[in-house]
């Protein structure tokens, strides 16, 4: 007689989601500490290119895979629930980009006078640079593994990304009020350097091919291979996340004293935190779903710093401090992401249990 307690057997796919799902943040960690201690081959997957004269970079299809994938299992209700509520869009733009530039322009007031100009210039531009950046396209892998909204995460950062041209030079704009004249100079040498066009086509094609898949094979193939697509989701994000640390951690642990390291990772945390922040409050208004605050969180609070650290690294490379706080935002919102994502795991059913 069969047990009655018993339960049927998951597939080994669907245990290894909810593997990689219940312990993302302890494999996030995990990369980090092996890219500190053997960052070489993190380095040769940032290397590698299609020729040696392509812009094409393993790590610019890592994230075509990244959007690919989230796309692909994009439930279309979603998205025209979206275009019924264009409210959440406009207010996540402001949000997204509004927030942290006040939060950078009153430490901008506030940081030089009480440590003075020296110790804070490159913090205040690298959070400025920060700020200033659209939603990352990380952010689709996190919503995708926690179960939120895609068609929320795809649509900020596609009109955040298609918009960068115009608001980032803005934003710096507006953070360069309360910096010194040098620093706004960085900033400026930021925007006249700044070209978002071949940002947007590998961020719109791949989200398009995606959804051009997702919709020729029809809702019972999509769900048959979404955890496949899951896992490959997360490998992709982590190995992302490797060779990012890769080239980071080396120069963090290598050139700057504890104090300022310890600072530098405060200020980063918060500016991730207030996206924490901004997202509740705004769910809390327009009483949102769970699906839809989980993707605010992660689209708010989780900047496109690669592409402010591949700015930086090519506009002010003699500014090492600009670039220590672009690597520390970037590896920071990354643990806090999967901090979230570990207490949402806590608090809701295996993702094999869970629809869709």
């Amino acid at each position: 007689m069969a047990n009655a307690d018993s339960k049927p057997r998951s597939s080994p796919l669907a245990e290894l989601v909810n593997f990689v799902h219940n312990n993302f943040l302890w494999l996030l960690l995990a990369c980090y500490l092996l890219a500190a201690v053997l960052p070489g081959p993190g380095l040769a997957i940032r290397g590698l290119s299609l020729n040696s004269n392509s812009e094409v970079t393993a790590p610019m299809l890592l994230l075509a895979l990244l959007l690919f994938c989230a796309s692909a299992v994009v439930r279309w209700s979603q998205v025209r629930d979206l275009m019924q509520r264009p409210g959440i869009l406009l207010l996540g733009l402001i949000a997204i980009w509004i927030v942290p530039g006040l939060f950078v322009s009153a430490l901008g007031w506030i940081l030089p006078g009480l440590l003075g100009q020296t110790v804070t210039t490159g913090m205040l531009v690298g959070l400025a640079i920060v700020a200033a950046m659209p939603a990352a396209n990380s952010s689709v892998g996190w919503s995708q593994n926690a179960h939120g909204n895609v068609a929320l995460s795809l649509g900020l950062i596609v009109i955040t990304i298609v918009l960068c041209p115009i608001a980032t030079p803005q934003m710096l704009n507006l953070m360069g009020l309360s910096l010194s004249s040098a620093e706004t100079e960085q900033c400026k040498r930021m925007v006249t350097e700044f070209s978002g066009g071949f940002f947007i086509v590998w961020v719109i094609l791949p989200a398009l091919a995606g959804a051009l898949v997702n919709k020729l094979a029809g809702p019972e193939r999509v769900e048959r291979f979404s955890g496949l697509l899951r896992i490959v989701s997360a490998g992709t994000l982590l190995l992302l996340n490797y060779a990012n640390a890769s080239l980071a951690l080396p120069r963090v642990l290598d050139d700057e004293s504890a104090t300022l390291l310890l600072l530098s990772s405060a200020l980063a945390i918060m500016l991730s935190l207030l996206g924490f922040v901004s997202a509740w409050m705004l769910s809390q208004v327009m009483k949102l779903d769970r699906a839809s605050w989980v993707s605010l969180i992660f689209g708010f609070s989780m900047k496109h710093t690669g592409l402010g650290l591949v700015l930086a690294g090519e506009v002010l490379h003699e500014e090492p401090r600009v670039i220590l706080i672009i690597i520390l935002a970037t590896m920071l919102q990354h643990v806090a992401a999967g901090g979230f994502g570990w207490f949402l795991a806590r608090r809701t059913h295996p993702v094999c249990h869970e629809p869709g």
